[in-house]
């Protein structure tokens, strides 16, 4: 099981993320919703508001209308003249008066249709005239109509169930003196009830037009709880004489839209309701269309929770899981993915990196095999008892003859020389140490091949002294160059060590006249030498060690040559790069 060192995994972030992302957009969804009921709802409230201001102006034009030809009635002489002088005048006047008045009433009656009756109250003629002709005159009539309207602040007066306009003549006059005649009209409640029906364009709305002062209310076959209640709620405090207003009242359960405006020459208001599930019925369909976008969003999220658990998130614990496997040290392990996406362009990788990984191991291992070799190879020189007996003759032949300066020299060369190859240090050196090692193994030599061999060692540019280069690649070289052709020749051997700068690699040469290889042999030599599949191998020639290290240590490209310059000169080149220091 891999092991898991993250709080929250990449799949819970990835889901938040897009939950994070849908939801603005969720939300903008409810907000159009919200913002679209708003503006439906002020619509209609400024549409309900207008309509009530529009029946309200329309029904006070009317009733002033019939005023001022109740006003210009009272200049009437045939009224003033019944009124004053009735006992002057004959019967044949009187019944042409009379006659007159009546159809003035009836033309005024008949200029509304909100009028019931028109009458003219004479107490001085003992008449009551009306548009359909003479009643009795009544003294309790004319009481009661001259006390409502002495008592009367607002144009529309009210008895019981029966609304009137009332004029009487003269205008102002007090309590002590009655009017000489009042023209009275009394209005029809039906017609009210009829325009307040006309307000109405669906069967659950409702209009009233209710009165403060008298507290009489007309309305349209709506319940008479549904007004109180609407009363209480919205006109406990009454406001402006003119104000107008729209607003939602909650009535057992069911919202309404009211809408109202409050006529200061009626002291009475228009108000009309609705109720508010009736005004957003056809917004059910858009609350359809909303659920079905919320188990679409779920439904979205929810796929996408899916496809990333499959997509994303399984590839992902399977990487983890080939991670944790490679900790535990198991580099054979490969994935595959099957879909052409970037988890197989990651899963390749992978694979190559653990490939590349393995191959590294193998490397470093085989590499520390072939320093420990070549260490083995070194301390077992150290033995050599050929190469001890040259030494200590070579110390022997100093110390006989008196050569003490060269003598001093000598041994510390070789005590430089048994320090380097014995002591235990890092797998690799600076080339200038190498190099150090080399020159005083090959003056070591040079002392015991003084007569026959000429040794030419030049100095290490200084560019390339900090090079790190796997240990002991050059004195073996020259070692093997003593042994195998410097050894055998009787006069004018010569070993030369060079450094040449190549392009972007540094060669270091070696090459001796002491050593007549077959051509054929030389080739053999190049293909050991090409040979990676040795390794491991207990018979690895001193060549082949330093070649493979090389490798391992700079890459296929670097490594040694070898090549024949001509008859009886071989030659060595060691390849290293020196760009990288």
């Amino acid at each position: 099981m891999a092991e898991r060192s993250w709080k929250v995994s990449l799949l819970s972030r990835l889901i938040i993320s897009f939950v994070i992302i849908i939801a603005p957009i969720y939300g903008l969804g409810i907000f159009m919703y919200n913002s679209g009921l708003e503006i439906l709802r002020n619509e209609l409230s400024n549409s309900m508001i207008s309509q009530v201001s529009y029946y309200l102006d329309n029904l006070e034009t009317e009733i002033r209308r019939i005023q001022k030809l109740q006003y210009e009635l009272l200049n009437d002489n045939d009224i003033n003249r019944m009124a004053t002088i009735s006992e002057t005048l004959t019967n044949i006047e009187i019944r042409d008066a009379v006659l007159r008045i009546r159809n003035r009433l009836f033309a005024i009656k008949n200029s509304s249709k909100y009028i019931k009756s028109t009458a003219v109250l004479i107490p001085g003629a003992q008449k009551e005239i009306t548009d359909s002709g003479v009643s009795e005159f009544s003294s309790e009539k004319f009481g009661e109509m001259k006390a409502i309207a002495r008592n009367a602040d607002a144009s529309i007066v009210y008895a019981g169930n029966s609304m009137y306009l009332i004029v009487p003549y003269p205008y102002s006059y007090t309590t002590e003196q009655d009017p000489i005649f009042l023209i009275v009209s009394e209005l029809s409640p039906e017609e009210f009830e009829m325009t307040l029906k006309a307000m109405k364009s669906k069967p659950d709305e409702g209009a009233a037009f209710y009165n403060f002062q008298s507290m009489n209310l007309i309305d349209a076959d709506v319940g008479v709880y549904l007004h109180e209640e609407i009363r209480r709620r919205i006109f406990s405090g009454i406001p402006a004489e003119t104000a107008e207003r729209a607003e939602i009242i909650s009535i057992s359960g069911t919202n309404y839209l009211v809408a109202y405006k409050i006529s200061g020459y009626f002291r009475s208001v228009l108000y009309k309701y609705i109720p508010e599930n009736t005004v957003f019925e056809p917004l059910n369909d858009f609350k359809g269309w909303f659920a079905v976008f919320t188990v679409l969003s779920l439904t979205v999220v929810v796929v996408y929770s899916t496809y990333l658990h499959k997509f994303i998130h399984k590839p992902l614990s399977r990487l983890a899981s080939s991670f944790a496997e490679v900790k535990r040290g198991n580099l054979d392990i490969h994935i595959e993915h099957d879909v052409d996406d970037e988890f197989r362009f990651i899963y390749r990788n992978f694979n190559s990196i653990v490939s590349d990984l393995k191959a590294l191991i193998e490397q470093t291992y085989t590499q520390k095999l072939l320093v420990e070799k070549a260490n083995m190879k070194q301390l077992q020189s150290q033995i050599n008892p050929h190469f001890l007996y040259n030494s200590f003759f070579i110390l022997n032949t100093m110390a006989r003859t008196g050569d003490y300066e060269n003598l001093e020299r000598f041994t510390e060369q070789l005590g430089k020389y048994f320090q380097f190859v014995t002591r235990s240090g890092a797998d690799e050196v600076t080339l200038q140490k190498e190099v150090e090692h080399a020159r005083i193994y090959t003056e070591i030599q040079a002392l015991r091949f003084s007569n026959r061999v000429k040794v030419c060692f030049e100095e290490l540019p200084r560019e390339f002294s900090n090079i790190m280069v796997p240990r002991l690649i050059l004195q073996p070289l020259i070692e093997n160059a003593f042994e195998h052709g410097l050894s055998t020749v009787k006069r004018d051997g010569i070993l030369n060590v060079s450094f040449r700068k190549c392009g972007d690699e540094l060669h270091i040469i070696v090459e001796n006249n002491g050593e007549n290889i077959p051509d054929g042999k030389i080739e053999l030599l190049k293909q050991k030498l090409a040979d990676e599949n040795t390794v491991r191998d207990e018979e690895v020639t001193a060549l082949q060690n330093i070649n493979l290290r090389l490798k391992l240590k700079f890459g296929r490209k670097y490594g040694l040559t070898v090549d024949k310059i001509q008859t009886g000169w071989f030659r060595i080149t060691i390849a290293v790069p020196y760009r990288e220091y």
